[in-house]
Order: C-alpha cells, then sequence, then structure tokens
C-alpha cells in the first residue's frame, strides 16, 4: 500500500518539488503522494526579475506534471520577504508597490487557476519575543495592515476554489504561537478572507515534544480555520546542534518515532488538518543539507538518499 492510499481517509500527503526532482524522483512522487508544492518556483523572485520581466518555464513544468499525474498543487507563495525580485520594492510609495504586488498575483493566479489553496502571506511574524511583526518591505511600505490588503487583493483573484492560507515556521513556539493566533483571530474578526494556517512544521529528533505541538494545535483549532502541515521534515540534529556525523541506528530509531507520533497527532486532529506535506521528496535533496550549517549532510525525510523507503516511512503506515 502507498502512502497515499494509507491516509485517503484523513488528509492530502504532499511533498515538495523543484524542476529537477520531477524527474529524478517521479516514481516517488507519483506513487505516495497526491499533491506537490513548488519548493521555489511560484515565488515572486523566481517567476519575474529585477526588471518585471517573468520567466515562468520552470513553474509550468511542474504545474503541468501536476496535471499529467492527477497531483493536487498549493501555491507557495505570493509575499514573503526573502523572495522579492528588486530591493527597489523598498523605495516604492505605498501605491506603487499595491499596484505592483496586485500585478503580481493577478498574473499569477490567471496563469495558474487549478490550485486548491495559496500561501498568500508567507512568515510575517518576528521571531524576536519583544517584536510582533517582521520588518520587512510589505510591512515598511504598506503598514501593519498589509495582511489585510494581500488576502483581499488575492480573493478577488484567486477562483474561489483556491482557499487563502497564512503560512510559518515555529509555529509549535508558546510565544510565537500565540503571536499567530492573534494575527488571524484579529484578522477574522475584520472579515480578512484568510481561510486556512499552515504550519511548517520544521522540526528534529529532539524538539518539538508532541505535547508541544498539540498545544498549538489546539490553540489553532480554536480559530475556525483549516490547518496544513506544509513544510515537515525532521532534522537528525538538535536545533543548535553544529556538529557533523552520519545518521546512526540511534539517529535512525530516533527519526522513525517523532514521525510516527507526528502523524499519530496528525490523524487525531484530520478533522480540521486538509493536507500534510513534506518538505522535499528523498534524502539526496533536501534544503537541510545546507542549513543551519553548509555542506553538511542531514536525513529528514522519509526516503533514503537511495530513495529506498526509511523505517520512518514504514512505522507511519502502521496503524
Amino acid at each position: 500500500m502507498t502512502l497515499k492510499e494509507k491516509y485517503k481517509d484523513y488528509f492530502k500527503v504532499g511533498v515538495a518539488v523543484n524542476e529537477e526532482t520531477i524527474v529524478s524522483h517521479k516514481d516517488i512522487i507519483t506513487e505516495h503522494f497526491n499533491s506537490i508544492t513548488c519548493e521555489n518556483a511560484m515565488k515572486y523572485n523566481d517567476l519575474c526579475d529585477e526588471h518585471g520581466n517573468y520567466h515562468c518555464e520552470k513553474a509550468d513544468l511542474i504545474y503541468e506534471f501536476a496535471k499529467e499525474n492527477n497531483l493536487a498543487i498549493r501555491g507557495h507563495n505570493f509575499v514573503w520577504h526573502q523572495a522579492i525580485p528588486t530591493s527597489t520594492l523598498e523605495k516604492m510609495q505605498k501605491e506603487e508597490l499595491l499596484e505592483r504586488i496586485t500585478e503580481h498575483i493577478q498574473k499569477v493566479a490567471m496563469r495558474y487557476p487549478n490550485i486548491y489553496c495559496w500561501d498568500v502571506v508567507n512568515e510575517a511574524i518576528s521571531d524576536d519575543k519583544e517584536s510582533y511583526w517582521r520588518e520587512t518591505v510589505w510591512y515598511k511600505v504598506l503598514g501593519e495592515d498589509y495582511i489585510d490588503t494581500i488576502f483581499r487583493i488575492a480573493r478577488e483573484a484567486v477562483p474561489t476554489t483556491s482557499k487563502l492560507y497564512y503560512n510559518d515556521y515555529n509555529e509549535f513556539d508558546s510565544i510565537k504561537s500565540d503571536k499567530i493566533y492573534t494575527l488571524i483571530k484579529h484578522a477574522l474578526d475584520r472579515g480578512v478572507p484568510i481561510e486556512g494556517l499552515g504550519c511548517q512544521c520544521h522540526i528534529n529528533i529532539s524538539q518539538p515534544s508532541v505535547d508541544t505541538y498539540r498545544r498549538a494545535l489546539e490553540k489553532y483549532a480554536k480559530l475556525g480555520v483549516r490547518l496544513q502541515i506544509t513544510e515537515m521534515d525532521v532534522s537528525i540534529y538538535s536545533s543548535r546542534d553544529m556538529k557533523v556525523e552520519n545518521m546512526t541506528g540511534r539517529e535512525i530509531e530516533a527519526q522513525a518515532k517523532v514521525y510516527a507520533d507526528y502523524f499519530k497527532l496528525f490523524r487525531e486532529y484530520h478533522e480540521i488538518i486538509d493536507a500534510v506535506t513534506l518538505w522535499g521528496v528523498a534524502d539526496d535533496a533536501t534544503w537541510l543539507d545546507n542549513f543551519p550549517v553548509k555542506n553538511r549532510k542531514d536525513a529528514p525525510l522519509l526516503f533514503g538518499v537511495d530513495h529506498e523507503p526509511k523505517e520512518a516511512l514504514l512505522r507511519i503506515m502502521d496503524f
């Protein structure tokens, strides 16, 4: 039985892909997953260059791959501080920037209509415990109500069949989760069309605990919006661990247990969780090989560097 078959009564199981992995990892993607996310190809600066010219070849390839293989596709993302095509956006007046981002959202939404949800705004909340907003070009130029504005622009541009999500990381941290909850709750009170919350779930074999994550899910459930786990991976290193070593039997077992415990938790909340997406197909192609330590081999996914199923996959299928 495949992963998507095992979880068909619970939620979509998705995976982040790029223009290379849809070829090199095609068999795993089409066999085990029923939803995909463009790792980078639909981000603003990947679609649009500094002169305002659009280059959609990579996103087009992935979009067509999804259609050809009957895969649902998540849109990721419209607005993110690390995906701006040019620093000149910071020099624009408010109306000029609004016109620019409105045109971008409309253009992308029209080109890719068959997308079941969009991460409209990504990572707007500060990690600084003393601050609320992340100091981004969007915040600085458009002001504190930019979340409201961007979501309303997206709702006008995107088909109503596509749900609009806010997406963030460290969503399990008690202080940051309070800020995320407050952002969405107050926006909903103002009638902003936020329909879902994306919980990235970049975790490791040491933390956070399942109970910590459960508390965050309980908090978010009170919002009445849909939830998705959008970028899950389980690093074999703790968050402050700078060492470099090969994965041993201890890490393999620890990782398998974390995956099993978390997927059990997600099954418990399947009535509000619509999808669980892994941030990569297999361990030979993961962003964690270069973050937070450059050129350090990590192994955070369900399939190994040889594309064979790992113990973690077997565990999440064992129920």
